[in-house]
């Protein structure tokens, strides 16, 4: 009775994770278990098999770190998916190979190899969730690490619950409640010796603990991070209230967000507004931020991902993938018929137009016009001869004399000719080269 009562104990709680009300065979949720071959894992699938309304798949990461016993975990999940009957997704990373490379640790090589490969799965077999085996002393371990490594409340709140499609069912149970159900349920599992190094900041700081084991420490500490939970909500919402207080114009797709600065500067305390607001983008380092508020137009800072430009009184913070994008792409235009080419802007050719009929077009000779024609952005070293002023002018000066911002600069788009020279550039100033002169038999009207 003890036994029946004890599994319902577990099953009861991990329903609630999924919103398990009634058996419906028809719509049993298709999830994927990350399964190590450990304690926990192993503790978390045979749950799971006893739950109808799931139907679970295996991911296993053999990272190669452990020799002989690393192969005979692989072993040992693939024996058991073949016992249950359950498919099995079991992949070798070269994780040493990883650290060196990219000059991060072991433990951080491994995690994100590991949530790389978990999010190619959820994407591939169209999983509704992806299941980990983290549970309550996992969240206390992260809790204590990231004050030791200094923190805010968000590092203090220990491992998520549920993280968007990754769930953690085993979350509200401590380490010697898993064990206990293991031994009463006769489950197998892998002991991983690494976990007694103590090179490991988790690994030490799992020992200290061990020394305070106590239901009343457990207790307490739940507490405190339910507490900081709710704390972190109020926050977030008051967050999400300055931005919205600060937004002039946001977009998602190309993401693009410009924010007065005159009131990030009224913000107090500013540099928790700062981080709070802009951390989540890669930015980081505060002092910067606060400089750019009353730098010169044109000033910018970058993380690894994204870019925070200063453009007059405002910030504009863009994705790097934009420029990159503009930079790299050459389109190219054999002909004035283009109607089924995709281009990064709105062009039509006209010849011969009238021209008291058509307002806002460029107007050059078409018999200086060598196709293909390209279209592309700015580089270094441009120039080009600017229509009713003499000589020639590089480009980035004469983007100078127009006050173009940043972003107008690398927006703009050039159209060349087939032998190098700009023509037009668009929606602003015709090549002087190509201008409808007495002697011009062909007129090409260009509209954006």
């Amino acid at each position: 009775m003890k036994e029946i009562s004890y599994n319902h104990f577990f099953i009861d709680k991990i329903k609630k994770y999924f919103s398990l009300n009634s058996f419906n065979k028809k719509n049993k949720k298709k999830v994927c278990v990350a399964v190590s071959g450990g304690l926990d894992s192993m503790v978390l699938i045979n749950l799971l098999l006893d739950l109808p309304e799931i139907e679970p798949e295996v991911a296993h990461c053999n990272f190669l770190l452990r020799d002989e016993e690393s192969n005979k975990d692989e072993f040992f999940i693939r024996n058991f998916c073949k016992k249950k009957n359950i498919k099995c997704h079991i992949k070798k990373f070269d994780t040493l190979y990883f650290s060196k490379k990219y000059k991060v640790s072991i433990q951080m090589s491994a995690r994100k190899l590991r949530y790389d490969w978990f999010l190619e799965l959820l994407e591939k077999y169209s999983y509704e969730y992806m299941v980990l085996g983290h549970h309550f002393d996992d969240s206390i371990e992260t809790f204590f690490m990231n004050v030791f490594r200094g923190t805010g409340i968000k590092g203090l709140l220990g491992i998520p619950k549920k993280n968007r499609k990754f769930i953690r069912p085993l979350s509200d149970f401590n380490k010697k409640e898993i064990l206990h159900y293991a031994k009463i349920r006769n489950i197998k599992w892998r002991v991983d010796r690494t976990n007694q190094e103590f090179k490991y900041l988790r690994n030490k700081i799992r020992l200290v603990l061990s020394r305070f084991y106590s239901f009343s420490f457990h207790k307490g500490l739940k507490k405190t991070i339910d507490f900081l939970h709710d704390e972190n909500l109020l926050i977030e919402k008051k967050i999400e209230e300055i931005r919205k207080k600060i937004t002039i114009e946001k977009k998602d797709n190309p993401f693009f967000w410009k924010i007065e600065c005159k009131r990030i500067k009224k913000l107090k305390p500013l540099s928790f507004y700062l981080f709070k607001l802009f951390s989540p983008y890669g930015f980081n380092d505060i002092n910067s931020m606060k400089r750019l508020i009353d730098a010169q137009s044109g000033k910018q800072i970058l993380s690894k991902i994204y870019r925070i430009i200063k453009n007059r009184n405002d910030w504009v913070l863009i994705s790097h993938k934009l420029l990159l994008e503009n930079k790299n792409k050459i389109y190219i235009i054999h002909d004035i018929n283009i109607k089924e080419m995709f281009l990064p802007v709105d062009i039509k050719f006209f010849l011969n137009p009238k021209k008291e009929k058509i307002k806002n077009m460029f107007f050059m000779d078409f018999d200086k016009i060598q196709f293909p024609l390209l279209l592309r952005t700015w580089r270094k070293g441009d120039f080009f001869y600017p229509l009713k002023r003499k000589g020639k002018k590089k480009l980035s000066k004469y983007y100078k004399e127009q006050k173009f911002s940043i972003l107008e600069k690398e927006h703009i788009w050039l159209l060349i000719n087939k032998n190098g020279y700009i023509i037009l550039i668009l929606g602003n100033c015709l090549d002087n080269r190509f201008k409808v002169t007495e002697n011009t038999k062909k007129i090409l009207g260009i509209k954006i």
